[in-house]
């Protein structure tokens, strides 16, 4: 985790957007980092009516709702990660796609961020990207939302999720290869499904520009639900899904 960003908005209305932009090499130094932002911000040190945060992490996985057993959390992640003692594991239902989405966060963060924020209402970035998409989506697509050296990926068919993960890339070879690792998985078609973008990408980014040899149909999610304040607001697609 090297960044933490927030907005702040009426219900059709931006009125604040901020990032923190911090290098970290272990959880207390990050901790550090939280607490320093908390005690300088003044926007977070604010009332306000609603609260939501959205956690990043790249050890999830998706249960059938039919086979979720919450007495079982951990062990559906240990199935396929090496958790530590410090890693808590949180657990999202997403009652529209009828599954659970099972994750693993550090806990001193977790806890550092709910001491300022108690009463918020905590999921995965990826769980309000899922929902967001479902309302968005027309006939089967494959959306991507880039963060840092994260890369989500959801397709949908009409309503019906198809696919849902977090992949961690470092260049744009590897936003290529996991974005065309779906398309093959899922046996989509490079020509007539299309790819729709949101996060840190631009049409100048070399990964677009990649992106865009191979697929036909690409696009920046441009669907803005709020109105910025400022005359000076950024593409709406770099912070969709903080307005999710």
């Amino acid at each position: 985790m090297d960044r933490f960003f927030y907005l702040v908005k009426t219900e059709k209305q931006v009125l604040a957007l901020r990032t923190h932009l911090f290098a970290a090499h272990n959880y207390l130094q990050l901790q550090v980092a939280f607490q320093h932002i908390f005690q300088n911000d003044r926007l977070l040190r604010l009332p306000y009516r609603q609260v939501h945060i959205a956690l990043l992490s790249p050890i999830t996985t998706l249960i059938p709702a039919d086979l979720y057993d919450a007495a079982r959390t951990r062990f559906y992640l240990e199935h396929n990660a090496m958790l530590d003692e410090e890693d808590m594991v949180l657990e999202d239902k997403l009652q529209h796609a009828e599954t659970h989405q099972v994750y693993a966060f550090n806990r001193i963060i977790f806890e550092t961020v709910r001491s300022q924020f108690p009463m918020a209402e905590y999921r995965h970035a990826l769980s309000n990207l899922i929902g967001a998409y479902r309302q968005l989506n027309k006939g089967k697509t494959i959306y991507a939302n880039l963060i840092g050296t994260y890369i989500q990926i959801v397709v949908f068919d009409a309503n019906k999720l198809l696919f849902a993960n977090t992949f961690t890339q470092h260049s744009d070879k590897d936003v290529m290869y996991f974005i065309g690792l779906v398309f093959n998985q899922l046996e989509l078609d490079w020509k007539k499904n299309r790819l729709v973008l949101s996060g840190e990408i631009t049409p100048e980014s070399s990964s677009y520009f990649m992106l865009k040899k191979y697929i036909k149909h690409i696009e920046l999610l441009n669907t803005a639900k709020y109105i910025f304040k400022h005359d000076k607001a950024p593409a709406y697609h770099r912070f969709f899904v903080l307005t999710c």
